[in-house]
């Protein structure tokens, strides 16, 4: 069964530079990438190997933030990808660095729900079969409608405090899967201190990034800058981290 990891992005060249990186890590273990982008990004551009994935150019909708609609639509994926594939969602700043994630294609499967004091499921990672994304999700092909649907429903996307919409897509795939919760596998991550915060065990993150790179193996995956991402001190600082796990 094709494995596929679900990104977004809006028109941001800080989440878009992250694309062509993170493409040839999943590769590495085995995962095409299938990217999904508001109406606004020029996919002609987007440097990005669509022979070897995906890339899902986002209706606009105008009833909701770009924002919004970027990070939501990983939840409605499986209105356009092959209906015999696992889907897994994740950030497109989240480089994986091993071959940590071993699909049981039967099972609806959460990994980190500690990572977040098992308040909310996290979208990075949650992965399962096409078919049950379209059951659990109650999918009808049509990502506009089913994601206007969903947020006048739950309501918070459309709040004016930033932690209530930013959490649209958290708080809605909890909402949705919650009431499975029985037959759901969570797979823990454990945490650690480290430079004063508590952050996910086998993770290099961009709250300290050296202090993490010190902490005992093995390492699961890098949650990279997200503001000016290409300034040299922090370029060379990822590409070094890029090199050292994926040879290149």
């Amino acid at each position: 069964m094709e494995k596929i990891v679900v990104v977004s992005a809006n028109n941001n060249p800080d989440y878009l530079f992250y694309a062509p990186y993170i493409q040839k890590a999943w590769a590495k273990f085995g995962w095409k990438v299938c990217i999904m982008v508001t109406h606004d990004v020029d996919i002609n551009k987007l440097d990005f190997n669509s022979k070897d994935g995906y890339i899902i150019s986002l209706p606009e909708i105008k009833e909701l933030r770009e924002q919004t609609v970027a990070q939501a639509s990983r939840l409605y994926a499986a209105n356009v990808l092959p209906l015999d594939c696992y889907i897994m969602i994740s950030d497109i700043d989240l480089l994986p660095l091993s071959d940590y994630w071993k699909p049981d294609f039967d099972a609806i499967t959460v990994y980190g729900y500690d990572l977040t004091w098992r308040s909310y499921y996290p979208m990075g990672y949650i992965g399962m079969t096409c078919d049950k994304w379209k059951k659990y999700m109650n999918l009808t092909a049509n990502i506009e409608a089913d994601m206007l649907r969903d947020a006048r429903e739950t309501k918070i996307a459309y709040s004016d405090n930033w932690e209530e919409w930013w959490n649209f897509d958290w708080d809605l795939v909890t909402k949705r899967l919650k009431p499975f919760e029985k037959d759901i596998t969570f797979i823990d991550r454990g945490q650690i201190e480290i430079a004063g915060a508590t952050l996910a065990r086998g993770r290099i993150d961009r709250y300290n990034w050296v202090a993490t790179q010190n902490q005992p193996e093995p390492f699961i995956d890098a949650h990279c800058e997200n503001n000016n991402v290409q300034h040299p001190d922090k370029l060379n600082k990822f590409i070094e981290v890029f090199k050292r796990f994926h040879n290149e």
